[in-house]
């Protein structure tokens, strides 16, 4: 499957997103809103005021979040030593090879748990079991950022990852789909299910379909998009 053009021309002028990542699929969309339809419902989900829902244009799984353009410019040079010049011309290059390692075929993905995100706890999200194309793809896109930072000056890129915010979470991938923000309730009771990573989690484990009207997400078949964000229309 060919990848969306990128509207690359012009990106530098603003201060366009860059990201690594990837959409649900018509179908997979629908069931995606039917749940976050289902929960709102759900009166223990809007204890403490209703959540933010996350409009259908903007439901995605991400794989290496980027940043503004501009905005990023402003930390690796000020780390670096790079001009701006040398920035375009890195980023270009950069662009180009996270296309190349996105995915060219959807990837299917179950889903594992719902839960909390955020120092708060107030993004809810549905986390999904990574799948090894996934984890691939996201190894590929990884090296592709190692390999501008490098380029910009950057000697440690672990280390400058780590510390910014842009990039914190880069290096581990924890697939997951964002639905709600500003959320303040009660997940609903969790289903029979193994925990994704072990131990103790604040979630809830979708297993096998239970048989007392329980929320039950479906798997998601995810397609590639753009590196560069699309501007609203």
């Amino acid at each position: 499957m060919a990848l969306p053009e990128s509207p690359l021309s012009g990106y530098l002028s603003g201060n366009r997103r860059l990201y690594a990542q990837m959409r649900p699929d018509a179908g997979s969309l629908e069931l995606i809103l039917a749940l976050q339809q289902a929960l709102a419902a759900r009166t223990q989900v809007n204890d403490g005021g209703r959540p933010r829902w996350v409009p259908e244009r903007q439901v995605h799984l991400t794989l290496i979040h980027f940043g503004k353009v501009r905005d990023v410019y402003a930390v690796v040079s000020a780390a670096g030593n790079i001009s701006w010049d040398e920035y375009e011309e890195r980023l270009a290059a950069y662009v180009a090879a996270t296309e190349a390692a996105m995915p060219r075929e959807p990837i299917l993905l179950e889903p594992a748990v719902l839960s909390r995100f955020g120092r708060h706890g107030r993004t809810l999200v549905l986390e999904y079991f990574p799948s090894s194309a996934l984890l691939r793809a996201h190894e590929r896109a990884y090296a592709a950022l190692e390999v501008f930072l490098n380029s910009c000056g950057i000697p440690d890129v672990g280390a400058f990852t780590a510390a910014d915010p842009n990039f914190m979470f880069a290096s581990a991938l924890r697939p997951h789909i964002t639905l709600a923000r500003g959320f303040a309730g009660t997940l609903p009771a969790p289903v029979h299910g193994g925990s994704l990573y072990g131990g103790e989690r604040h979630g809830v484990h979708y297993g096998s379909a239970p048989e007392d009207g329980s929320i039950v997400p479906a798997r998601v078949r995810l397609e590639s998009m753009p590196v560069v964000y699309p501007e609203a229309g």
